[in-house]
């Protein structure tokens, strides 16, 4: 279960870094995370409140996960009039002590916004004036350095979570504790059949990640 969280611990402890890709990545969004990109400062865009459904274009084109829901307050980097670094915001969904919850901080794939996280951060502090936020990486990908530079601290990192895949297909072992077979996938099998056996009959097949590093801020 632990076998690619083993194998990211052992890339740090010899100052790799490991990006693992699953087979249901899309690889035109992985490729730009190993690839030159433009550099642009911060201090030379400017900071916008943005309309979910362009926030939600930006994401779905450039971030890794593409969007998701309850994105209830976005912020934009513009450069010379074009978008460039988004970040949202919605109410927590896992944790509710917190008061908001950051969902989404993404760049064009292109570019590299020198201290944009940085300053989207701070501006949406000052509009939402929340007395805590907390937001998930994973670490899979990403090391968490962009929270550090933002000023959240790592309170606490998950065990792999289980996924089901099929090729590009994949399906969340919650998820299917919560729906379960027959509601996923509109079949009839009834009570008392085990849903993990009916995944493996059908071609799925149990991967574990890495499990996510959970930050926080608070006021």
């Amino acid at each position: 279960k632990d076998y690619h969280l083993q194998k990211l611990k052992i890339a740090n402890k010899h100052g790799y870094r490991c990006i693992h890709i699953w087979d249901w990545d899309d690889w035109y969004k992985i490729i730009p995370l190993l690839s030159n990109k433009k550099s642009i400062y911060a201090r030379k865009c400017k900071v916008f409140k943005l309309y979910p459904k362009v926030a939600n274009e930006f994401i779905e084109c450039n971030h890794l996960q593409g969007t998701c829901r309850g994105q209830k307050v976005c912020f934009g980097l513009l450069y010379n009039d074009e978008l460039v670094e988004v970040m949202t915001f919605g109410k927590p969904r896992y944790d509710k002590k917190y008061d908001a919850e950051l969902l989404r901080l993404c760049s064009r794939s292109d570019v590299n916004v020198i201290g944009g996280a940085s300053r989207l951060f701070k501006y949406a502090i000052q509009y939402m004036d929340p007395e805590s936020v907390i937001s998930y990486c994973d670490i899979s990908k990403f090391n968490g350095e962009v929270y550090d530079k933002i000023g959240m601290k790592l309170v606490r990192q998950t065990p792999p979570q289980e996924i089901w895949s099929k090729g590009k297909d994949y399906i969340t072992a919650n998820l299917l504790r919560q729906k379960g077979y027959d509601q996923l996938f509109k079949a009839n099998y009834g009570k008392g059949t085990s849903n993990e056996q009916l995944m493996l009959d059908h071609g799925w097949l149990p991967v574990y990640d890495c499990g996510q590093a959970v930050y926080e801020w608070r006021k």
